[in-house]
């Protein structure tokens, strides 16, 4: 079967980044979530590339770019994905984001507002917390693993290191509506990428830097995003997420996807096309 994507790699930030592009016209700029990569986003693709350029790197660390010991902090990862952009010319793009992904959307959207015309977030909030904020015991409960995998990130890669098919499959199963979603082969790509040297502790580390500099770093965010911003969460995993956007941006819409766990793009990729098409689809060909 002929894809509509092609693979590319280039040095961004000192390290060799891989990225897909399919289609042509208005760029958007797609930000996967973990344990993901690229790869999440083949549902969305073919039904967008008639009308838009779509750009979908593997974040630093992840998928098929080269893993540096440091960098992880989503500031940083914003100004990797910025970098490519310089690279591939584009002055103004619309971005989606899911989980991480969504986190380094954040970034990438306060730090370059003259990049970013609208943000379009799946399953993620900006941050866990500012400085001083109290985190909720029930979130704490449901996100054990940022704390497993960050709180001793080359401990938890040691345990977890030669088990990542059982791991990464039944972090998937548990967060999704249906538990069966991931076909055999969908899976096998993840584990596939998590099973690269050094790739457990690249991810686990995106929760290390979660828990200390992307603490600090959105505690300095201080001024709200003017862009327009939709965000949407799985009615069985985060739900609405649009009251911890609003805190950070002026102009949030969205609220919760039915029938939909953790990731939004692979469980209901009908919704999230026409998301897209309505909410970028004026600068669309």
């Amino acid at each position: 079967m002929t894809t509509p994507w092609t693979h590319h790699t280039t040095r961004v930030n000192g390290f060799l980044m891989h990225y897909v592009v399919a289609g042509s016209g208005y760029p958007l700029v797609f930000l996967h979530g973990w344990p993901q990569t690229w790869y999440e986003w083949r549902k969305i693709i073919p039904a967008l590339a008639d009308r838009f350029t779509i750009i979908a790197p593997d974040l630093r660390g992840l998928g098929d770019s080269e893993r540096p010991l440091t960098g992880y902090d989503k500031r940083t990862l914003a100004s990797d994905v910025f970098q490519l952009l310089k690279t591939l010319g584009h002055e103004k793009i619309g971005l989606v984001g899911h989980d991480w992904g969504g986190t380094v959307a954040y970034y990438l959207a306060y730090d370059h507002p003259e990049l970013v015309e609208r943000l379009l977030i799946l399953e993620s909030t900006p941050g866990l917390a500012r400085e001083g904020e109290a985190i909720d015991l029930r979130g704490i409960r449901r996100l054990w693993h940022v704390f497993f995998q960050g709180g001793s990130p080359d401990m938890a890669e040691m345990l977890v290191r030669g088990q990542e098919d059982l791991y990464i499959s039944r972090m998937c199963s548990v967060a999704c509506y249906n538990p069966a979603l991931f076909s055999r082969e969908e899976m096998a790509e993840y584990v596939r990428a998590y099973s690269q040297p050094g790739a457990l502790r690249a991810g686990f580390h995106y929760y290390r830097a979660a828990l200390e500099e992307d603490v600090t770093n959105f505690t300095n965010c201080t001024a709200k995003l003017q862009m327009p911003v939709r965000a949407w969460g799985g009615d069985r995993f985060m739900g609405d997420v649009t009251p911890l956007w609003k805190k950070v941006a002026n102009n949030v819409h969205g609220g919760t996807v039915e029938r939909c766990g953790h990731f939004v793009a692979e469980e209901r990729p009908d919704f999230v096309i026409g998301q897209i098409e309505d909410f970028f689809g004026a600068y669309g060909q």
